[in-house]
């Protein structure tokens, strides 16, 4: 009996090459029926591997390190009812100054991690955390000892919890004249058209986690929109249309 899915769907060859991996492991849980665990995975991974586990009556659970984070690991056919995600992930922190997201990021795979060895990374005003997986926790303790050029002293943290910041949100309104992602991103960063499609084409452009390089893809409300270099958007809703029948749309800016 063979697992039960479909990922055609899925546009982004990364993201689906991630996804084809996590459903090896769901494969080996399957078939044996024993405890297996993942990597990390962002949110729409996350969606598409429960599915698949919902379909063919895997048991999975989803852990991080703050109920809030993007990035999770899954666990089918748990021995115990009560999992204790401190035996699966960690959080590290140190003291920082001028060091940002993606100092850290870097550092990390640096040092020979993957992206998806590595969870959500939280910058303070003078504190990191960041989360790995068990399996590279030592590891990185002992070995990461320079971001940029200051000296860091990693530890683990005592309560596993990883801080996140309270999201803020800019709150907008505009027209465009149709919902293609290249008008979309045209009104988000202010420019023109023709530029937003060179922008999606150079395959720097998100949406909901997938990069997406066609400029005519037609985008749903309730998307998330990330620009590199630029920041995060939320496409809300479309809340009407204008006498030359532009919509008229709702959207946010991450902070």
């Amino acid at each position: 009996m063979k697992l039960e899915y479909n990922i055609d769907f899925v546009e982004d060859k990364s993201v689906k090459a991630n996804i084809k991996k996590a459903i090896s492991l769901l494969e080996k849980s399957f078939y044996t029926r024993k405890e297996v665990s993942s990597f990390f995975l962002n949110p729409f991974e996350i969606s598409v591997l429960n599915d698949i586990a919902k379909i063919n009556n895997i048991e999975i659970v989803f852990l991080s390190c703050n109920e809030s984070s993007e990035r999770q690991i899954f666990v089918a056919n748990p021995y115990s009812n009560e999992i204790n995600t401190r035996d699966y992930i960690s959080v590290l922190k140190f003291k920082k100054n001028n060091i940002k997201h993606p100092d850290v990021l870097g550092a990390l795979l640096n040092l020979g991690l993957e992206r998806n060895d590595i969870g959500d990374i939280y910058v303070g005003d003078d504190i990191c955390e960041f989360v790995v997986l068990n399996k590279d926790k030592d590891f990185v303790k002992f070995n990461l000892s320079k971001i940029k050029n200051e000296r860091v002293n990693i530890d683990f943290k005592k309560d596993n919890i990883l801080n996140l910041p309270k999201i803020d949100y800019i709150e907008n309104r505009g027209f465009v004249s149709s919902l293609r992602l290249d008008n979309i991103v045209s009104e988000f960063i202010n420019l023109s058209r023709s530029k937003a499609k060179i922008l999606i084409q150079r395959r720097l452009v998100k949406v909901n986690y997938q990069i997406i390089d066609n400029p005519s893809k037609i985008i749903d409300e309730n998307s998330l929109i990330s620009i590199r270099k630029e920041g995060r958007f939320i496409f809300d809703k479309v809340i009407g249309k204008s006498k030359k029948d532009n919509y008229h749309i709702k959207y946010r800016k991450y902070k």
